[in-house]
């Protein structure tokens, strides 16, 4: 219609103002696809399932191995600075408990900040090297298998709420639940080695 209006060098210029108007709407609609694309629902999805399936395996390998080990293997250090097995699934107990708090509150605020764990502080004042193997290896079971069940179930706009634990950088829940997952497979490849 502006066309009609309008003849002449004007109509040709104002052509080009809206040709150049469409290009950017388009090239901003084209930006904000690829944008939401990345960021997409089934993206968190299927990267939590993945790491369920993970856990879960985990899980199922990992606990009648634990059990296998006796007390006197479960005491024994490596040398004297080094952690026995049972203060290392100590730790792994220390390590569910402090993630259970993050995976928990983090769902509940956009943002939540948490004090550092003091890894050495908490096995040392637990005394793991006195407590029976068996019933630690019973907790860290019981214990991640819970966690796996809490993981299963967090929404998927709950994924990229940010979490601020000491002085470090603030992290998404979905990186700290898949930094525990790589912090459980480290520690546990130390004791079944």
């Amino acid at each position: 219609m502006i066309t009609l209006l309008l003849t002449g060098p004007t109509s040709d210029i104002l052509e080009m103002v809206l040709l150049a108007l469409a290009l950017i709407g388009a090239m901003w609609l084209i930006t904000t696809l690829v944008s939401w694309l990345r960021t997409s629902p089934w993206k968190g999805k299927k990267a939590m399932h993945k790491t369920t399936e993970e856990f879960q395996s985990l899980l199922d390998h990992a606990s009648p191995e634990l059990a296998a080990i006796d007390e006197t293997e479960s005491r024994s250090k490596p040398a004297q600075n080094k952690w026995s097995k049972k203060e290392i699934l100590g730790h792994l107990i220390d390590s569910a408990s402090n993630n259970h708090q993050r995976f928990v509150r983090a769902q509940l605020s956009a943002e939540l900040k948490l004090p550092a764990y003091e890894q050495d502080a908490w096995v040392k004042t637990q005394e793991y090297q006195n407590e029976a193997w068996d019933n630690l290896v019973q907790l860290w079971k019981s214990y991640n298998a819970h966690l796996l069940h809490l993981v299963s179930a967090i929404p998927d706009t709950a994924l990229h709420n940010y979490c601020f634990i000491g002085s470090n950088e603030p992290v998404t829940l979905e990186f700290l639940i898949e930094d525990y997952l790589r912090h459980v497979k480290h520690h546990l490849e130390q004791i079944l080695e």
